[in-house]
């Protein structure tokens, strides 16, 4: 395939995540409102990459580019081949950091691609093409829909089931300065779990879904415990406990870690949210840590297409 297909520019919007919830281990996901913003357009040659906001110094701005080698999937996928293409990205969303980066990155390299290129595949291909280069569904299937999101990734296909949130609790996340890259996250975790852990998790991670479609907030506390994962990666952010404790004191219904961490992830009501933003944030400034925090609403709309080239 090939030429037509430059009548002009396609832009896309795709949210920040934060997964797991604790309990729901590479299952769960929520998607926030922190946002990739993804211009992209054929030029006659070669690789043109911009980058502003977030990680400018660190998103790579030649071919080991996310986005770049997310398009390019789609690209070689219905055969479009000796194309130059330029990419603007517009990032809110801090990297390594446990709030779906990378998931925002490839959802937008696949989404703007596939626009550009005539709306080859459905949403249900791009979200399978996601999650196999993600290697994990949660973030990328809540960075596609939008909501909650419940997914299993088996056999190169997602499975998922979806519920939009409402605007009545907070996301709290406390960003340090330090990255902690998922692969170093991963490699702390042992091979084999206990049983009873495994089944500690299980029935938090049903229990968690269900109190936040009920709206039953006050069993948040419970329903976010885990035995999998947090107690393993404490040793990357070793004050992950405190920060945990001072949240639910000050009133959080809550507290995790976002995703691989290192980020804070606190649930709470609008009236305790400053109460609680200024309890935790005590436990970096007492350490002389840099850290910044987001008040944050679960993003229901999900990834979106901006601009459309004028062939779609």
């Amino acid at each position: 395939m090939d030429s037509d297909m430059s009548g002009g520019m396609v832009k896309v919007m795709v949210p920040a995540s934060t997964a797991n919830l604790g309990p729901g281990f590479d299952v769960l996901g929520v998607a926030l409102n922190l946002y990739t913003e993804i211009s992209m357009e054929f030029i006659k040659d070669g690789l043109e990459i911009f980058v502003e906001g977030e990680g400018v110094e660190d998103i790579e701005n030649d071919q080991n580019n996310l986005i770049y080698k997310s398009a390019e999937v789609i690209f070689k996928k219905i055969g479009v081949f000796n194309k130059g293409l330029r990419i603007k990205i517009k990032n809110e969303i801090p990297l390594g950091r446990g709030l779906g980066s990378s998931a925002a990155a490839i959802v937008g390299g696949l989404l703007a691609a596939n626009e550009l290129t005539g709306r080859v595949l459905k949403r249900e291909e791009i979200l399978n093409l996601a999650a196999l280069i993600e290697g994990h569904a949660d973030n990328v299937t809540a960075a596609l829909n939008g909501g909650l999101n419940v997914s299993i990734f088996d056999k190169n296909k997602v499975y998922y089931a979806r519920k939009a949130l409402e605007d009545d609790i907070d996301f709290l996340a406390f960003v340090p300065q330090e990255m902690v890259r998922t692969e170093i996250a991963r490699k702390v975790l042992p091979e084999k779990v206990d049983f009873n852990d495994a089944v500690f998790n299980t029935g938090r991670t049903a229990f968690l879904v269900s109190v936040l479609i009920e709206k039953k907030y006050e069993l948040l506390k419970i329903a976010t415990q885990d035995m999998l994962h947090q107690k393993y990666r404490a040793k990357l952010v070793p004050f992950m406990e405190e920060c945990f404790e001072k949240a639910l004191l000050a009133g959080a219904y809550a507290a995790f870690l976002s995703g691989a961490g290192p980020t804070i992830m606190a649930i709470s009501s609008p009236e305790n949210s400053e109460r609680v933003l200024k309890e935790v944030g005590k436990v970096y400034e007492e350490r002389g840590l840099s850290y910044r925090a987001y008040r944050l609403k679960c993003e229901n709309n999900g990834a979106q297409v901006l601009k459309t080239p004028s062939f779609v």
